[in-house]
């Protein structure tokens, strides 16, 4: 019976987790990102700050020679709900995070280290449960308490270094660590984790083609990311429902690759005040191996767009644009709604001090615009997000 128990436990976490991994990308996760991001999304061309080491690695050949250091703390506020049969299951659980980078610069040479969390949802409450197959018993059972937690959380580190005064190159390496959790009444009815680590290389280009104009290519390959289930508790009463899913036991392994990613961007000077910039990004989902899944996938996208004004040698305003389609299947993909992909669009809006040389600030938010959507089934699924960000800039000359 308890080989059993885990073998329909390892099930359900492929059933829950399978949809949510397909946001293991910054096509579906810009809130995570960096505070310079959020007032400015368009950053692959930039090199202006050290989450360059994220957006732009081989931009950091750029930067002025020093020790720059960055701090992004941001909050991400939610209200993600989806309906079925006249009842909504709402979240409003927000998320925090403290996100350090690092940038090193010396002659022709750059050593950048970013941090950020790449993908997933944070931690979210469902006070009243979940729907996970619409019409099926196992609904019943799961009308309780339920929390979740999905984030991958990792660094991009490596070296740039400037072949002349117009053109750089960077090579690196991503270390992703992913981790999947789900408690369905605080553990009494289901208790499930798994984790994974992963690593990829990160190639970067970056030219200025003239004093105003610079442009940018990053690409970063496949990260094999092999999840282990090393918790399970369960109640049996999840047997009858469950027993149609194939699972197996605890220590089981299953495949939720994160994408290749490639970004391009440009960036280009009107007058000593103005900068405009604009970003395309792909995901390269359907060759990355998801146990299946990514065969009801897309090579999802966003394009960024963004404009900054100095308006005093201490103060810039920065707003920006982002457009994106995840390209996921909701219908065949759907039977996860906590945290579907939808479409959505952002704007967003912030401003940078410099407090002196060394020493500046920025403050922003972008709320994020979904499009709902509603399943064959009859699930309608909706999300709201605004996040909000402070950042610090340091140089140690």
């Amino acid at each position: 019976m308890k080989d059993f128990v885990l073998r329909v436990g390892s099930g359900v976490l492929a059933v829950l987790f399978m949809t949510t991994s397909a946001v293991a990308s910054m096509v579906d996760n810009q809130s995570s990102l960096t505070a310079d991001f959020t007032r400015m999304p368009a950053r692959t061309a930039s090199f202006d700050s050290s989450d360059t080491a994220i957006y732009n690695p081989a931009g950091t050949a750029w930067l002025q020679d020093g020790f720059h250091v960055g701090l992004s703390v941001k909050a991400c506020l939610k209200e993600w709900q989806h309906t079925y049969d006249g009842t909504t299951y709402e979240t409003t659980t927000p998320s925090f995070l403290a996100l350090p980078n690092a940038v090193y610069r010396k002659g022709r040479l750059g050593m950048y280290l970013g941090t950020a969390v790449f993908g997933g949802l944070g931690i979210v409450d469902y006070d009243d449960g979940f729907v996970l197959i619409p019409g099926h018993p196992l609904d019943a059972i799961l009308k309780k308490e339920t929390e979740f937690t999905y984030l991958v959380p990792g660094l991009t580190t490596g070296v740039s270094w400037q072949l002349s005064d117009s053109l750089a190159v960077s090579g690196g390496v991503r270390v992703l660590y992913g981790i999947q959790e789900v408690e369905v009444d605080g553990g009494e009815v289901l208790d499930l984790s798994q984790d994974a680590t992963g690593a990829a290389p990160v190639f970067g280009l970056s030219w200025k083609a003239t004093d105003r104009l610079a442009l940018s290519l990053r690409h970063e390959m496949r990260t094999k990311m092999e999840y282990e289930i090393d918790t399970f508790e369960g109640n049996p009463m999840l047997l009858g429902a469950l027993n149609m899913l194939n699972g197996s036991s605890k220590g089981s392994k299953m495949r939720l690759d994160f994408p290749a990613q490639t970004a391009v961007g440009v960036m280009y000077r009107l007058t000593p005040r103005w900068r405009v910039a604009a970003d395309g990004v792909v995901a390269w989902q359907k060759d990355a191996d998801r146990s299946g899944a990514e065969e009801n996938m897309g090579n999802g996208y966003y394009v960024a767009a963004g404009v900054e004004y100095d308006a005093t040698p201490k103060w810039t305003l920065s707003l920006g644009y982002i457009t994106c389609d995840p390209k996921d299947d909701l219908e065949r993909t759907g039977y996860y709604y906590v945290n579907p992909k939808l479409e959505y669009q952002t704007v967003a809006a912030g401003v940078k001090y410099r407090h002196s040389d060394t020493l500046s600030f920025s403050l922003s938010a972008a709320p994020y615009f979904y499009d709902s959507y509603t399943t064959e089934k009859g699930v309608k699924m909706e999300k709201e997000t605004l996040d909000i960000s402070f950042g610090v800039e340091w140089l140690i000359i």
